[in-house]
């Protein structure tokens, strides 16, 4: 086997297109996997920073709808119930 290896390899022109294939293997691979890491990446950060802007939005929503509100009118209340036990 080993001779039969040797004698492939001995011969330029099989020895170009094996060399030839390998490299092109090789650099596909390395393409395909450079290019995987790329899109994961710039997925993940366009997903963190849109979740990260989503909930920024609708949590300063919630706060001007909802909290808001209730905080004002809990110190009206509280207010008025202090100054009453004074007066």
């Amino acid at each position: 086997v080993r001779s039969i290896f040797r004698f492939w390899l001995d011969m330029p022109a099989m020895r170009t297109s094996f060399v030839r294939s390998f490299v092109r293997s090789s650099v596909r691979s390395f393409i395909r996997s450079f290019v995987r890491s790329f899109v994961r990446s710039f997925v993940r950060s366009f997903v963190r920073s849109f979740v990260h802007s989503f909930v920024r939005s609708f949590v300063r929503s919630f706060v001007c709808s909802f909290v808001r509100p209730f905080v004002r009118s809990f110190v009206r209340s509280f207010v008025r119930s202090f100054v009453r036990s004074f007066v």
